[in-house]
């Protein structure tokens, strides 16, 4: 078992010329957070993380894991920077490898949801995900300033990372699926007609995405130590 944690975003929505996988919140690196955490998972044997195509805002950050440390270099997509980090790993696996595939800058993971999602597809002998029911009220609006409609929220889930699938199943659906539509895994196994699991995870998981996400995750990581 095997994890890669995607850090080739550019950020687009952070406010910062650094990209936010790349900047430290509660003493550590935003991509060590993530590093650590799935460094303490037993069954795991090794980690890629997949890096900017710009090596100019990386070449020089040292980050550490006890278990083996490997590397991938972005794609132009997300679905092209998880086939680099699964090449990285064809010598070492099998179809049957488990693979969990993480965003970096989900710093909150905890590694009890970690488990739990591999106990879960591991029962199931199925692929899945980490999800949380949406509480919130949703709003439909077509130009993006006034609200058309509210959405039933009943049967509405956040994807979440970790998301784990086998080696051989990953790289098959990910080559077939539709770049455009592929906006992490499980949602090119839904375009192949397959149904991943749901493994509930804890609403603290989030991917920093804003400025202000910074504040919040750096008082769940620290509160955490």
């Amino acid at each position: 078992m095997y994890a890669i944690i995607v850090a080739a975003g550019k950020g687009q929505r952070f406010a910062s010329d650094t990209p936010k996988q790349f900047l430290e919140i509660a003493g550590k690196m935003v991509v060590q957070h993530s590093i650590d955490a799935f460094d303490k998972i037993d069954e795991i044997e090794g980690i890629v993380v997949v890096m900017p195509k710009q090596q100019a805002l990386w070449k020089n950050i040292e980050l550490t894991a006890s278990k083996p440390l490997m590397y991938a270099t972005g794609g132009s997509s997300r679905l092209s920077s998880v086939l680099h980090g699964l090449q990285i790993l064809e010598p070492l696996v099998t179809d049957n490898s488990w693979i969990l595939v993480h965003d970096a800058a989900r710093v909150c993971v905890k590694k009890s949801d970690i488990k739990k999602l591999i106990q879960s597809c591991k029962q199931q002998n199925q692929g899945g995900l980490l999800v949380k029911p949406i509480t919130d009220t949703i709003k439909f609006s077509k130009d993006g300033k006034n609200a058309d409609k509210t959405i039933n929220r009943d049967n509405l889930y956040s994807a979440l990372t970790p998301q784990m699938f086998p080696y051989g199943q990953l790289v098959d659906v990910l080559k077939k699926a539709d770049i455009e539509l592929t906006t992490d895994e499980a949602s090119a196994f839904e375009q192949a007609g397959i149904r991943p699991l749901l493994v509930k995870g804890r609403s603290d998981n989030f991917k920093i995405t804003y400025a202000d996400d910074l504040l919040l995750a750096s008082f769940i990581l620290r509160k955490g130590q």
